[in-house]
């Protein structure tokens, strides 16, 4: 079940979100889910090797079914370093009247894993949609680069990709989106700070924010604490639990009085924030600091935002279970959720 704002102002309900929904309970019995691991780090390398092969025939499936709407190349991204980020850019067969506007995608994985195909579908289904250059984006990963190497890469490429259009063919006075699921939001919402911050030129047009962490326990303060149950409660819960947490500190070793861990916390606040669109799981140990950041932006900065909660379903649950109603839905709702942000819903 999809929760409006209106419905999710009362913070006493937020619990109620996390009864498990009872299809997926049965679908759980039957099914094996698709992306496990042992939380070692030195397994990380096959771990890697396994998910990504389930990523690539993700992507090549929905690139199939765009069929010769969307066309897709690898690009590479220049760091501050010298290193080379990977990018799959996705552009339209048909250009819109007027020019393509530019939506890039962080993937997740705890900063530990993932690669460009997480994010493809929803990449190749906006550029099907509205016709904008998507750009799915890989950052370098822990524990091979440490805190705050990931959110470098990323500003790297957001720079550059702000002046670089030509190359993309990418018009960003039509809209500039930029976003992510899970670790990939975890970086967009500080990035999306640095931008109004430092402005950046062409501006961000809309964030895009699919089960953001926004404040970890160590840096939790006062203000918010008797909001921030989710992490305890669910700490055992489906997919994401505080074991997975605690392997990513380790190889991540990050900084947790940095407002890049703790965005929540973003020194210079959150006014003139672009719109942004939400997809938030209610059994997921990260719903209640999404939740909080959404009331952050809405109720105390006048940010223009969407949030859909998805009653009963643990964090990345569409990763793991396809089949489910409420994945096949969860896809399209990113893609409509992209659509907002560029202000095309058609």
């Amino acid at each position: 079940m999809a929760f409006s704002p209106a419905s999710i102002n009362n913070p006493e309900r937020w619990h109620q979100f996390a009864e498990l929904d009872p299809e997926l309970v049965q679908m759980m019995k039957e099914v094996k889910p698709r992306f496990v691991q042992d939380h070692q780090i030195a397994n990380l390398p096959d771990t890697r090797a396994r998910w990504h092969a389930i990523w690539v025939e993700d992507k090549n499936e929905a690139l199939k079914e765009a069929e010769d709407e969307v066309s897709e190349e690898e690009i590479f991204i220049p760091a501050r370093d010298g290193s080379k980020l990977r990018a799959l850019l996705y552009r339209p067969s048909r250009v819109p009247e007027g020019g393509s506007p530019l939506v890039i995608m962080l993937h997740g994985g705890g900063f530990c894993l993932g690669n460009a195909e997480m994010e493809a579908p929803s990449c190749i289904g906006a550029t099907r949609a509205y016709g904008c250059i998507s750009l799915s984006l890989e950052y370098r990963l822990s524990p091979e680069v440490k805190f705050p190497v990931a959110y470098e890469d990323c500003w790297d490429a957001l720079v550059w990709a702000s002046k670089n259009t030509f190359v993309l063919r990418a018009d960003l006075s039509k809209g500039f989106v930029f976003g992510g699921s899970s670790a990939g939001a975890h970086i967009a919402i500080p990035l999306t700070h640095r931008a109004r911050d430092e402005g950046l030129t062409p501006p961000l047009t809309g964030t895009y924010l699919s089960v953001p962490p926004s404040l970890v326990p160590q840096a939790l303060t006062d203000k918010y604490r008797n909001l921030y149950r989710s992490r305890e409660a669910l700490s055992n819960g489906l997919a994401l639990t505080s074991k997975a947490t605690s392997m990513y500190d380790i190889a991540t070793e990050p900084d947790f009085t940095s407002p890049l861990w703790s965005p929540l916390l973003w020194l210079t606040g959150h006014a003139n924030l672009p719109p942004t669109f939400f997809q938030i799981c209610g059994a997921d140990m990260l719903r209640d600091e999404a939740l909080i950041y959404e009331r952050e932006l809405r109720l105390q900065n006048s940010v223009k935002t969407r949030v859909i909660v998805y009653a009963g379903m643990p964090h990345i649950f569409w990763y793991n279970y396809p089949a489910h109603p409420t994945s096949r839905r969860f896809v399209l709702d990113a893609v409509r959720g992209l659509g907002w942000l560029l202000g095309n819903e058609s």
